[in-house]
């Protein structure tokens, strides 16, 4: 069944002539949601004809000595161009060309065009498509686990996610993509996740009863609910209107999602609170992947490490460049004690741990 249906999505982003790869320019970017992974705005891709990529990937190969046999691959991802992920990516799959002198040749097809996350995922792991960038939507699915990797109030900050997923932990995590048909090629930072209001936040204590919406993630809900403040369920689509009438008082997001939903509109008070720290997937199918020689398997490597990194640096870009965006907007922004309100949600995630992600315990990640 999904052969088929991504049979028809290609030859319909092939009838289109909408090639999302090669050497297309790079905009810029505000960096993607998180959890939930499915929680992101998708907007139609633009990019250059096929012709055109194909001209300036020999152009970029021109003057490098060709590595290996001609090696092409689709890269597919539900998020937009406009994303710090999708810039690296279009990185990397670049320079991977000029690298290898133009014998490893990536198409980038994004915005969903060829299915959502669940859809991508599997055909990743069935071979129809080589290599994806996506949210944290894997972890939850293949190895949930370990799904405090896509949980608010776990890690303290950034450097505190990267070094358990550099760990021990991380491993975890790669070993059983692997016994599921995925090679872990890397994973890199999108933003923190905040808190609009009505009302400011200048302490957790004003968290108490305030009426929040959620998606239909059980830690977040949970840990809010830990808090003190109200949680309603509501779909990412309804958020606007719900907060305009009064249904709920405050939402959670990055600022991507706060600033392409227009809340400054409805909501002006904006707590940085940094609640989780969300990160990309790079991943790719085992065989294709092992199908590479040594020396383009290095290659390989190498580009995706550098991008990996870079990616991380364009998301805190936009992230400064989107707070600003935010203050302009007439948000008012306040940063209350972020560790004593993770301090108040720990023991609703501590929890979680003993029933759902028993591989390791809050102790162990603290020592991270």
């Amino acid at each position: 069944m999904f052969k088929k249906g991504l049979a028809v999505g290609l030859a319909a982003v092939m009838t289109a002539s909408v090639a999302l790869g090669g050497c297309s320019s790079n905009s810029g970017s505000p960096a993607g949601g998180s959890t939930p992974a499915t929680e992101t705005k998708q907007e139609t891709a633009k990019a250059p004809a096929a012709e055109e990529k194909e001209t300036a990937g020999e152009a970029e190969g021109a003057g490098t000595e060709p590595v290996g046999d001609l090696v092409e691959f689709r890269l597919v991802s539900p998020y937009d161009t406009n994303t710090s992920m999708l810039e690296a990516a279009q990185g990397f799959v670049d320079e991977l060309a000029e690298k290898s002198g133009g014998t490893m040749k990536g198409t980038i097809y994004a915005a969903g065009v060829m299915g959502g996350e669940q859809e991508t995922l599997e055909a990743v792991q069935m071979g129809e498509i080589e290599m994806t960038v996506m949210g944290t939507y894997p972890i939850v699915t293949l190895a949930p686990q370990y799904g405090f990797f896509d949980a608010p109030f776990v890690f303290r900050d950034k450097d505190h996610y990267f070094h358990a997923w550099e760990g021990a932990l991380g491993d975890g995590v790669r070993e059983i993509f692997a016994g599921n048909s995925i090679h872990t090629v890397g994973l890199m930072g999108r933003g923190y996740r905040h808190i609009t209001s009505n009302d400011p936040i200048n302490s957790v204590d004003d968290l108490k009863g305030m009426k929040m919406r959620m998606g239909q993630s059980t830690p977040f809900i949970n840990a809010f609910t830990e808090i003190g403040a109200v949680v309603v369920p509501i779909s990412l689509t309804e958020l606007f209107t719900s907060l305009q009438m009064g249904v709920v008082s405050a939402s959670e997001g990055p600022f991507d999602q706060i600033y392409s939903y227009k809340l400054y509109e409805v909501q002006d008070q904006l707590a940085l609170s940094g609640h989780l720290y969300a990160t990309s997937l790079w991943l790719t199918n085992s065989s294709f992947y092992e199908s590479l020689s040594g020396e383009q398997k290095e290659i390989f490597d190498a580009c995706a490490e550098k991008w990996l990194a870079e990616g991380t640096k364009l998301s805190d870009q936009a992230e400064e460049e989107l707070l600003q965006t935010l203050k302009d907007e007439g948000m008012q922004v306040t940063e209350p004690d972020a560790e004593a309100i993770r301090q108040k949600a720990l023991p609703a995630i501590s929890k979680m741990f003993e029933t759902d992600w028993t591989v390791t315990s809050m102790e162990e990640i603290e020592k991270y």
